[in-house]
Parts: structure tokens; sequence; C-alpha cells
């Protein structure tokens, strides 16, 4: 077998495990529980596959491929797949991504290692369920990002989304005794938008600024970032959520975190503060995502576009002079995103 085929079988069998995940609820909750968390776990790792087969091995100095191949070798943990998929696949899973996989992973411990009583009743269903939702959501999110390696799977996926869509019947119950907050936040002006992870109109917005807003779903407790701009492509209006690269339904052209930043930048503002000689209008990086520039004014907050990060003030790094967010106290010596401060210089010297 070669890295392809060993990618295909570890695809093909995390897809079986998230098929049987869906289908089994009724019946047996507990091991929909172990098998949806199963299926996020080998598909991290056939991402890695991608990479090379030994960073699937827990110690990949140790890696051995005769002994990989028969199956007999310790694999990466969640937290290591996703170490290794940022420091040498160079991709950033994001923390409410990677949040959820990790509350799913904690729950299948949990029915691992101890007894579950209520775990038939329908109040631990729907909030499996509401795990599930979010999960899935990110995940297929990923899917999406990776497709030029999962595209053989393009079916699987569409499969799976459509079994998603069947399963959040059980959050019917809780949508409908939810009915008077929802009319509440309506009648304050917070109209519900229609949650991205479980579909139900749920999701109650707190805008940060007139554009931006950060919404939290109260059936399923998912929470994300969104905002509407036009495509730089197309002009038509789309909706972003959550991590700072998007394809367009209209044109389906690819949107990144430039794009974002240019679309959310107060083009006026950042003119006149330059006549001004008024430099909180630059363009900052980002210290959660290390994104360089991506950080743009908005009113009283700097907001991300990389990774929908924001906050109330920037610092400027007292080695190089850029605009960061985060603390910049001893950048001198340490550098921030962009530069290795005093120390780096030295080093280099």
């Amino acid at each position: 077998m070669n890295q392809h085929d060993i990618f295909d079988s570890l695809a093909r069998n995390a897809f079986d495990f998230l098929g049987r995940a869906i289908d089994d609820f009724d019946k047996a909750p507990k091991y929909s529980v172990i098998h949806f968390c199963a299926a996020v776990e080998m598909l991290l790792k056939a991402r890695l596959m991608m990479e090379h087969w030994s960073l699937i091995v827990s110690k990949p100095e140790q890696a051995n491929l005769a002994k990989f191949m028969a199956g007999d070798f310790a694999s990466v943990t969640m937290d290591e797949a996703r170490s290794r998929i940022r420091d040498i696949a160079g991709e950033e899973i994001a923390d409410d991504a990677f949040n959820s996989f990790r509350t799913l992973a904690n729950h299948r411990n949990k029915m691992i290692h101890f007894f579950h009583a209520d775990v038939e009743k329908m109040t631990a269903k729907a909030k499996i369920v509401a795990e599930h939702c979010r999960s899935w959501f990110h995940l297929h999110r990923l899917l999406n990002r990776w497709e030029r390696y999962f595209r053989d799977f393009r079916d699987d996926i569409a499969q799976a989304d459509r079994a998603m869509k069947a399963h959040r019947k059980y959050l019917s119950a809780k949508y409908k005794a939810l009915k008077p907050d929802l009319d509440a936040a309506r009648k304050a002006g917070n109209k519900p938008k229609a949650c991205s992870a479980c579909g139900f109109k749920a999701a109650v917005p707190d805008a940060l600024d007139d554009q931006i807003a950060s919404l939290r779903c109260l059936v399923c407790d998912h929470t994300e970032i969104q905002f509407e701009i036009d495509c730089p492509h197309c002009n038509q209006p789309i909706v972003i959520a959550n991590e700072g690269y998007a394809t367009c339904e209209h044109c389906a052209a690819a949107i990144d975190s430039d794009d974002l930043a240019d679309a959310l930048a107060n083009h006026d503002a950042v003119h006149m503060a330059i006549a001004d000689g008024d430099d909180r209008w630059e363009p900052a990086n980002c210290a959660s995502c290390d994104g360089y520039h991506t950080v743009v004014k908005r009113g009283d907050i700097y907001f991300c576009a990389n990774c929908f990060d924001w906050t109330d003030h920037v610092e400027r790094c007292e080695w190089c002079n850029e605009p960061n967010t985060g603390d910049m106290e001893h950048s001198y010596f340490a550098g921030c995103c962009v530069c290795d401060g005093k120390a780096g210089w030295e080093k280099d010297d």
C-alpha cells in the first residue's frame, strides 16, 4: 500500500464510523458518541497522513513502516494531531472548532470509563445531538477547506450532511420550549438568526458594531462571529462566519483574510487619519493567529479578519514599532508577530 491507499482506507473508515454514529443514535446513543468521536479523530489523522505517514505515530522518531503497516503502533492524540497539523502542515484549527471536538472527546471518555444511567433520556439525547451538530459544523468546514485531499469523498460528505440535518429532529422539543426566550430577544431588537450548526432560528446576535455580531444559539450552544459583505469578485451579498476564508455561494470564488480585511476596513476614515497623522487606523498584526496586517480598526474595536478575534486596543512593538494586538510589554527583547526583537537581532549578529 502506498500513502494514497492508506489515506483512502483511513478516510473510508472514518466515514463508516460517522455514518454508524448517526444511524445508531436511537438505539445506542452511547456508541453513537464513541463512533462520532472516532470519526473526527480519524479524519484529523487522515489529514496528517497527506503530509507523511509517520506523523500519525505518537513518537515519529521511533516510527517503523513495517509496524505501521501491521497496525502495531501508538497513534497521536487529538491534541497532538492539532499541533502537528498547525506546525507541520501550516494549517490552524481554530479554538472554537477544536473546543467542540474536545467536548465531544471528553463526553466519549466519560461514556467509556463511567456508567451513564441517563444516556437513554431525551434530555441526554438532545445534549448529545447538540454536541454532534457543533462538531459536524466545524468538521464539515475543515473538510471543505481540505477539499483537494478529500475530493474523492464528496458523496460521503454530502451524505453525512444530509443525515445530520435529519438528526437534528431531537432538538425540536428544546426549540419549542425556548419560544418565550426567542420572542423576548426579537422584541428587544435581537432577531434570532438561523444557526449554522443546528439549523434552528435560535442564534441570538450581540452586535459588536453595525456590521459584525457575535451569535449564540440557544438550542445547541454553538457560537460564532458573523457579518455580511459584498463578494469582492461578483459583488453579491454573502454571510461570513467564524474563519478568515470562505467560498462565495454565488460565483464559487475563494475569499481570503486579505479580502475580508479590505471589505471591513473603513477606507474613508483611514485616508482622513493618514492626512491628520493619526496612526490608530493602520492595519495591525494579530497576536492570536500571527496574522500579518489582518487586524482592522472598526470604531472602538480592532477586529482580526483572519481568526475573528477582537480587542479594544493595539500596542506598538518596542523593537520594530509594528502595531499588534496583545501585550507588548517585553517586545523590545522578545519581539512581536513580525520580528524577534533585540534578542533575535543579537543572535543573528
